[in-house]
């Protein structure tokens, strides 16, 4: 769920003044605009802290780093680095010096890619948008709310700063669990070779490989 959660991110930056509309329809005219930002941004690198709530207790939280390109993703954290070239993906786990290879399902891929997500927002949730504060700072909030039981999310806040039009951090309930994640840093448009998304065997000459492809 987190990596899908961060992903998310992705579809939910940009914001602008509306007027004379009503919430839902602003609230998906702010996701359009944004997909389509998405769609021109290039690539993408995101600094992040995410945590895990039950009610307003922290039960865990982590930091990290992922860069896309396209339908390319990778993920480096203290206890996994991942690495998806677009067909074939790397989980590299460092305290047993071990990776699991695999080929992901077309839905593991759209959990994994918000090139692949962007329609996510425009079925089964309830919208709207508002103006208020976070962390001293102006910013705009949307919110989304799952239309059917069925769905795994079941609410979506997202506070995405005034000034810049970047977000600041991204809340989604899952049954009775809360996800926040923070975003940190965000820069897009930056340099990325495809190899920098293929896992470096030479860098891992050690690494008990599991091929499950």
């Amino acid at each position: 769920m987190l990596i899908r959660l961060l992903l998310t991110i992705c579809l939910l930056l940009p914001l602008k003044g509306f007027m004379g509309n009503t919430f839902a329809e602003n609230a998906m005219k702010v996701l359009d605009d944004t997909a389509e930002r998405i769609r021109k941004a290039g690539n993408v690198k995101i600094e992040y802290k995410a945590s895990l709530y039950d009610g307003s207790t922290e039960k865990a939280t982590a930091t990290g780093t992922m860069w896309l390109k396209e339908s390319k993703l990778r993920i480096d954290t203290e206890d996994m680095k991942t690495w998806f070239n677009g067909k074939t993906r790397w989980c590299y786990v460092p305290s047993v010096d071990e990776v699991n290879i695999d080929n992901p399902s077309k839905k593991e891929m759209a959990a994994m890619n918000p090139y692949t997500f962007l329609g996510m927002y425009k079925k089964g949730f309830k919208m709207t948008v508002k103006e208020t504060v976070y962390q001293g700072e102006a910013v705009y909030e949307v919110y989304l709310k799952a239309k059917y039981a069925k769905m795994e999310a079941r609410e979506v806040y997202v506070e995405i700063r005034k000034n810049d039009l970047l977000p600041l951090r991204i809340r989604v309930r899952e049954r009775n669990d809360w996800q926040h994640v923070s975003i940190l840093n965000f820069k897009e448009n930056i340099q990325l070779d495809d190899d920098f998304f293929t896992f470096p065997e030479k860098d891992f000459p050690d690494a008990i490989k599991n091929d499950m492809r």
